[in-house]
């Protein structure tokens, strides 16, 4: 007769800690992931619905808050060089998913275009005394929408016209890889053209 081991139990004063940990982790976690989930979602709709800076220039302007919109000029310009600056990128190994999401980015560029010209009216001041930088203010304005729709053109036309000779290029030279690969681990002497 042989006698088995003695079970051991846990201590029966370890299983609420073992249970508050649990719950605690278990907490924890939930309110983690539930912040996580919340924050992404407000980047996401603050990128795609641009908030003005400040508030909408006076009909009497003054001279800081038409520097004000100088400055967001100024910034939404570096924004669109910065955004174009992926432009070259993009058409150099063309990838549905990161074009989308460069077109992606152009909304929200010009969703910060519009915001600057709902707040500075730069074309409703036509008396203020900085009036001609004013008026090459909004041309600014305008040439920049034009030359990010002039972008954004070229890449569908680039998407509809060379993407796919692209894709049948790199599958080609693919083919011919593999098929290299093939004859050079043959044994020499052997000949396995398809």
């Amino acid at each position: 007769m042989t006698l088995s081991p003695p079970q051991t139990a846990s201590p029966p004063e370890f299983r609420p800690y073992r249970r508050f940990v649990s719950w605690f982790v278990l907490v924890f976690v939930s309110l983690g992931s539930a912040y996580l989930l919340v924050s992404v979602a407000v980047s996401i709709y603050r990128r795609r619905h641009a908030v003005p800076i400040g508030a909408p220039v006076s009909a009497n302007a003054t001279d800081g808050e038409i520097q004000s919109c100088y400055d967001e000029l100024d910034d939404v310009t570096q924004g669109l060089l910065k955004h174009l600056e992926n432009f070259h990128h993009l058409l150099a190994g063309y990838d549905p998913g990161e074009a989308q999401s460069w077109a992606d980015e152009g909304q929200v560029w010009l969703g910060q275009l519009h915001v600057l010209r709902t707040r500075c009216r730069f074309d409703q001041m036509r008396g203020h005394r900085l009036r001609k930088e004013l008026e090459e203010m909004a041309a600014v304005s305008d040439e920049l929408e034009d030359t990010q729709k002039i972008y954004t053109n070229a890449l569908l036309r680039f998407s509809k016209d060379q993407a796919p000779r692209l894709d049948r290029i790199r599958s080609r030279i693919q083919r011919i890889g593999d098929r290299m690969a093939k004859q050079m681990a043959a044994p020499p002497g052997e000949n396995n053209h398809d």
